[in-house]
């Protein structure tokens, strides 16, 4: 799928394994090459959270870092030797690192949900993300505040498991409380759908009749 200008891409790539990446996104398109990936067990609202300020217009004041966007929501917030950058969730599901390599400098944005994160990294990792450091900063900040978004995500009834990770409320929507959900975004990405351009065509102005020459008298 490539945006009207073509200066984005998304790209959809299933697998057997929902553990390899599905989504790309990227600029191949424009100036200032930058990727994200999302394996395909991430939550749908995450990858959202990019694709929907992606087709948004950029705003015009700076946007605040993922470091500021999640410490304001009481993420834990460490910094390494090396100058990497590692936030944890309060409930420790979920890591976001920008992680900086001593010869090669800063690569980008490691995003991780997993049961646990061991002296190793994680184990039983639930979905994983990664987002180049060239990534947007508006970008960078719509993913972060989707991941920390506290707001009850919707599930069918069959997609809740029993995970000790997971926190069900007493309601579950179904039927036509997704249904409406999902019509309400498509028209919120409507509403910011670039108008087409007007095109002129030069019609031809119609032709004078002209004047017939008398025939000569016999």
């Amino acid at each position: 799928m490539t945006s009207p200008d073509y200066a984005f891409r998304l790209d959809l790539t299933p697998t057997p394994s929902s553990f390899h990446r599905w989504w790309r996104i990227d600029n191949n398109y424009g100036s200032g090459f930058w990727s994200a990936t999302f394996n395909g067990d991430t939550p749908a609202e995450i990858v959202a959270g990019l694709t929907d300020a992606l087709i948004r217009p950029e705003p015009e004041e700076p946007a605040p870092s993922v470091i500021d966007v999640l410490t304001g929501r009481g993420w834990e917030h460490t910094t390494s030797e090396t100058g990497s950058q590692r936030l944890t969730s309060p409930d420790a599901i979920v890591q976001v690192e920008l992680y900086v390599s001593p010869s090669l400098g800063v690569m980008g944005w490691e995003i991780e949900a997993a049961h646990h994160f061991g002296q190793y990294g994680p184990e039983q990792r639930i979905w994983r993300a990664h987002l180049d450091a060239a990534t947007p900063a508006h970008l960078l900040a719509a993913v972060a505040e989707a991941i920390s978004n506290p707001t009850p995500v919707l599930r069918a009834r069959f997609k809740i498991n029993d995970s000790a990770h997971l926190t069900q409320g007493p309601e579950f929507a179904i039927g036509s409380e997704v249904v409406g959900a999902h019509k309400k975004r498509l028209a919120e990405a409507r509403r910011h759908r670039p108008k087409p351009r007007l095109t002129t065509t030069a019609v031809a102005a119609p032709a004078l009749p002209t004047a017939s020459s008398p025939r000569p008298a016999r």
